[in-house]
Parts: C-alpha cells; sequence; structure tokens
C-alpha cells in the first residue's frame, strides 16, 4: 500500500501538465519588451502529440499500464521529455515497480528545467525509497523458500532427489 495523499498528488499533475500549456506574449508585450533592451529570445511553448493528453487521461483514470504502454512509446520515439519521464516514473510507482520508478524520478529531479516538476520527482523519489525500505521482507532474504522447506535453506550442492 502507497501512502500518499492521491488527491494533492493528482492535482499537483494536472498543474504541472497545464503549465506546459502557457500562452506566448501578444505582439505588443513583445514590442514593449524589445524598447526596454530586455527582451529575450521569446521562449516557445511545447507542444504536446494528442497521444500524451490521451495517457494522463488514463492516469487520472488510473489505468497505469495502459498510460505506461503510450508514455513508453512517445519516449522512444523521439519525444522524450521530463513530462514524459516524471509520467513514466509516476506509472512505475503506482504498478509498484519500484526500482523503474526510482530511475525515472531521478532523471527528472537531474535534468529537468521545470522547478515544480524537479520538486514533484524528488517528492516521488522519497516515497518510493521510504515504500521500498519498509517492505517487511527487506533484508530477510527468499521467505517463501524457508516457509516452503519448513526453515532448511537450499545448499545449491546436491543433483536430484536422492535415494
Amino acid at each position: 500500500m502507497i501512502h500518499f495523499n492521491r488527491s494533492l498528488l493528482i492535482a499537483a499533475i494536472l498543474l504541472v501538465t497545464m503549465a506546459g500549456q502557457s500562452i506566448l506574449p501578444s505582439g505588443n508585450d513583445a514590442e514593449a519588451k524589445g524598447k526596454k533592451g530586455k527582451a529575450k529570445a521569446a521562449r516557445k511553448a511545447t507542444t504536446y502529440p494528442p497521444e500524451f493528453y490521451e495517457a494522463v487521461k488514463l492516469v487520472y483514470e488510473k489505468k497505469y499500464k495502459d498510460a505506461y504502454e503510450i508514455f513508453d512509446r512517445l519516449d522512444r520515439n523521439g519525444y522524450c521529455r521530463d513530462k514524459t519521464h516524471y509520467y513514466i516514473a509516476y506509472c512505475f510507482h503506482n504498478m509498484n515497480q519500484l526500482a523503474q520508478a526510482s530511475q525515472h524520478y531521478q532523471v527528472v529531479s537531474s535534468f529537468s528545467k521545470d522547478p515544480q516538476l524537479k520538486y514533484l520527482a524528488a517528492v516521488g523519489y522519497g516515497q518510493v525509497q521510504k515504500y521500498a525500505a519498509s517492505r517487511t521482507y527487506a533484508g530477510q532474504g527468499n521467505l517463501f523458500a524457508r516457509l516452503s522447506t519448513g526453515g532448511r535453506s537450499w545448499s545449491g550442492g546436491g543433483g536430484g532427489r536422492g535415494g
């Protein structure tokens, strides 16, 4: 069981997704900045393919495996962006594939230029690490093997059943 406030995390994801849809300044705003000599190159708004929004919708519907498949396909087809990796991590997180989630959260927190997304990735990474550390079987080896052999350990030595 993952211990965090899902509604808060979903709201944060929504904010991150909507932040990517920022509106470029109008022509008059750009001219005013140009006159002051402080104009920077107009920041190009990141465009997302329709599949990206389809996958985000699947995340909100808690269909993480289906969403992951779309995000992974986007990533492999040249759409390697920080938000794509964040959502891949989020999907892995919710599918309890913690090692993969951890890797993608680290990519986002290391390389993203979006401070909000970096923060969310750091929070997700912390949750994954905390959850992984609190698993009851952590560090106890293969508990199932010990139970099924009556406490005996397999030596890995002999062959066959013996006679």
